[in-house]
């Protein structure tokens, strides 16, 4: 495994102490102070030795410290490799000298050493770190084992009197060595957790960096504007797309109300997405349509943070809807006409062939009589198709009122006795609830009269014909129901139902329920029909109760 990296320095020109030459230093220099001040015991063998070396060792580290300041990184900034290594060894000299010079026979000295073995793990590898635990070990067995056998000569308070016996020697090499080896144990779980950390951390910064580059190209990419705001509508950033269609160049701070969104400032105060569209000039002077979303953008914790503004340029769409719309209306202009033509050219020719007969002359009473019944009726058939047709193709605006549920139904059960086309059906109607219904006047009778007209029509051979109006009371609301038990009606006839001029009966104009459709929806009621071919057709419709208008008479 390679050796780390120095510690990189931090910004600003400061940098973490190197660890080996900062107590190389200290302890030398507090070690010299501290007998400069308190001499030593006398006598003291080698007593001079051992402050020259001490004196050399703090010598050499300041000039180190002076070396690197003279370089501009700060006197205890991490130098390289080869000097870490040449600091490790030399701060090892430094604890063998305080060790040997107090006593190899002093065990809670030659716990120093760990500290040599805890500071290579800021600067070494895993492979350097056991090496300077195994040199740490070995120095301090050497140093014993050479002081207390007498093979040196004595040197402070190492020497004949360090001399122990087997077992002793044996406790201080053990103990040393256990707590040497158990720091190197220590520091290799750390440095390797730390490695571990340095990786995920490598491959962490590495997904962001990707992550972040693929939102730069998302967000530059899309056609669409977008636009982040802080909470006060001042623009944070903005995409190029959003400069291409507002014609602008967006400065981060500037208001948003400055490129067209002035009437947004209500929707931002809300906490949910919202629509919006607006319109400003073009650079020609031209009118520009923007439409898009405005959602508000939320931190780690659920709280609203600034806006965001998703827009396009509907200026063109907007155009080809507009051209849609009229080509729609023509094409209906032009199937209502040519439905119109077909519902007016068979009445047209019983007239014209009426008035071909009458120019004739010279025919009995009786043929004029048929002739004259014949265009009245044929003349009323026309007139009611111009009426209809005008009533859907212009209709009025509707005019809301509120309306007697039970008044309406004695109306119409009145009108169905004395319409003379009922051919002898009864009309079954429950009494209904006592309630004011909002609607047109005009409107809601014409609704039911086609309805039962319908429903009459539909009963045309059958064999027990019956037409019935329920009522239900609903919330805020009232639904009726006319059922017959007619012919009733295919899937598709049904989808076709309110399409005009798509009459499923001989009689009529086929516009009477396109108008039923129309009414209801303006007055803003609700309409379902349910039929089956050979077992009849129910029609609910649902009308709102005016406000206030729970009791009626």
């Amino acid at each position: 495994m390679t050796p780390p990296e120095p510690v990189p320095k931090a910004s600003g020109g400061s940098s973490p102490p190197f660890l080996p030459l900062a107590f190389r230093f200290a302890v030398s220099f507090g070690l010299l102070a501290l007998h400069l001040a308190i001499p030593l015991e006398s006598p003291s063998r080698g007593g001079d030795l051992y402050l020259a070396i001490l004196a050399a060792l703090f010598a050499e580290s300041a000039w180190e410290a002076g070396r690197m300041t003279a370089r501009g990184e700060g006197p205890f900034a991490t130098p390289t490799v080869g000097w870490i290594r040449l600091n490790l060894v030399l701060d090892m000299l430094l604890v063998t000298l305080i060790v040997v010079f107090h006593g190899v026979d002093q065990e809670r000295l030659a716990t120093i050493y760990i500290f040599p073995v805890l500071a290579s793990a800021f600067y070494l590898s895993i492979a350097g770190i056991v090496a300077v635990g195994l040199l740490s070990s070995a120095i301090h067995i050497a140093a014993v084992l050479l002081y207390t056998q007498q093979v040196l000569p004595p040197f402070g308070h190492s020497g004949a009197e360090s001399a122990a016996e087997p077992y002793q020697l044996a406790y201080i090499l053990g103990f040393t060595s256990l707590v040497i080896f158990g720091a190197t144990l220590v520091v290799l779980v750390i440095r390797s957790q730390v490695e571990n950390l340095r990786t995920d951390l490598s491959r962490s910064e590495a997904v962001v960096d990707e992550l972040s580059a693929l939102y730069r190209r998302v967000f530059e990419s899309m056609f669409s504007g977008i636009v982040i705001t802080d909470l006060r509508g001042r623009v944070a950033s903005a995409n190029p797309a959003a400069a291409k269609i507002l014609h602008a160049h967006l400065d981060p701070g500037a208001p948003v109300e400055g490129y067209g969104f002035g009437d947004l400032q209500e929707l931002m105060a809300q906490t949910r997405e919202r629509r919006f569209e607006v319109s400003f000039p073009g650079p020609a002077g031209e009118r520009r349509i923007v439409g898009g979303n405005l959602s508000p953008l939320l931190g780690a914790e659920g709280e609203p943070t600034g806006h965001l503004l998703v827009f396009q340029d509907l200026t063109e769409i907007k155009a080809l809807e507009e051209r849609t719309r009229l080509s729609e209306r023509m094409a209906a202009v032009g199937e209502l006409s040519s439905e119109m033509a077909h519902e007016l050219r068979n009445p047209l020719a019983s007239i014209l062939g009426c008035v071909q007969l009458l120019k004739q002359g010279g025919q009995p009473p009786a043929m004029v009589d048929r002739v004259l019944t014949i265009l009245l009726r044929e003349s009323e058939r026309v007139s009611g198709i111009v009426t209809d047709f005008l009533d859907y193709s212009r209709p009025r605006p509707v005019r809301l009122q509120a309306i007697s549920l039970p008044a309406l139904a004695e109306e119409l059960r009145a009108a169905w006795e004395t319409d003379p086309r009922r051919g002898g059906i009864l009309l079954d109607m429950e009494d209904p609830p006592p309630v004011l219904i909002q609607g047109d006047a005009a409107w809601v009778h014409q609704v039911f009269t086609n309805l039962l007209s319908n429903a009459r029509k539909a009963l045309d051979g059958a064999e027990a014909p019956r037409i019935r109006i329920a009522f239900q009371r609903l919330e805020g609301r009232v639904a009726a129901r006319v059922e017959d038990n007619g012919c009733g009606m295919t899937e598709e006839r049904r989808r076709a139902l309110f399409l005009p001029f798509a009459s499923g009966f001989p009689e009529g104009t086929g516009l009477g329920m396109s108008l039923v459709f129309q009414f209801i929806q303006q007055m803003g009621w609700e309409i379902r029909v349910e039929s089956e071919v050979g077992r009849g057709t129910a029609v609910s419709v649902e009308m709102p109760v005016a406000s206030g208008g729970s009791r009626a008479t």
